[in-house]
């Protein structure tokens, strides 16, 4: 039941991201991409933890984590160091507290809370208020793709990987061309970032069949997890500075 709740508000977020587009509002952008990220999260997180004992604390933490950069850019200015090193803290202090959570479980916990908090922190970005047209449009595009490829069994069969790969290539390479950006850092920009894409997807869909919660891997985990890995491998690999020549 509360998967299919989780559902309905990434349905309603990714709908959202349309308006944005449409109506060229750059906050409901952002707010948008924040909530889809924190949904996701949420979802890993309930596949590791239980959410009817005391472990839901420790789930609002991890959310309250990844959170965290919308709350020090608006509210109290800390320099990255800071904040690693508070992350770092909270992370021990949680790790001893909890002692009945495995170390297997507390590490796929760390590494989402770790790509949602870079995410976040992506999307906060000038960097990414200045191309978040681009990469909305890569986002759609890369939504409807993969949404077509959940009613053809596609992400079921041997071919998913390069789906994947090719996917996101093919949309990067396509849209990029409307731009004013050499070819040659386009090309670059695109192999790089798809790469990532599908070793980040590929890490995903590890941590989900190990989910002790989640009994069933529905069409829409995999969708969203690819999109969640691509817009991590945006950040990841800097494709918008590659794009830019900048190296």
């Amino acid at each position: 039941m509360f998967q299919k709740q989780l559902r309905y508000v990434q349905i309603i977020l990714t709908l959202a991201t349309f308006a944005g587009l449409l109506l060229n509002n750059s906050p409901l952008l952002s707010a948008a991409f924040v909530g889809l990220i924190l949904i996701w999260h949420l979802e890993m997180l309930t596949g590791q933890l239980r959410i009817d004992t005391n472990e839901y604390l420790l789930i609002i933490a991890f959310i309250f984590l990844a959170f965290f950069p919308v709350l020090s850019s608006n509210l109290i200015s800390f320099s990255f160091t800071t904040i690693t090193y508070l992350c770092l803290l909270v992370f021990s202090i949680l790790f001893v507290s909890y002692t009945s959570i495995s170390i297997y479980k507390f590490g796929h916990i760390v590494f989402s809370t770790t790509v949602s908090f870079s995410i976040v922190a992506f999307i906060i970005s000038e960097k990414y208020q200045v191309n978040i047209s681009y990469i909305t449009y890569l986002f759609l595009s890369l939504f409807f793709l993969k949404t077509l490829a959940t009613f053809l069994n596609v992400q079921f069969s041997n071919f998913q990987y390069f789906f994947n790969f090719f996917a996101s290539l093919i949309v990067m390479i396509g849209i990029s061309s409307f731009y004013d950006y050499k070819f040659i850092f386009i090309v670059l920009t695109a192999i790089s970032t798809s790469l990532c894409v599908v070793f980040v997807n590929f890490l995903f869909l590890r941590i989900r069949y190990e989910s002790e919660y989640i009994m069933e891997l529905t069409n829409e985990i995999y969708l969203y997890d690819y999109l969640v890995a691509f817009l991590f491998s945006l950040y990841f690999v800097d494709s918008l500075n590659i794009l830019n020549g900048l190296f």
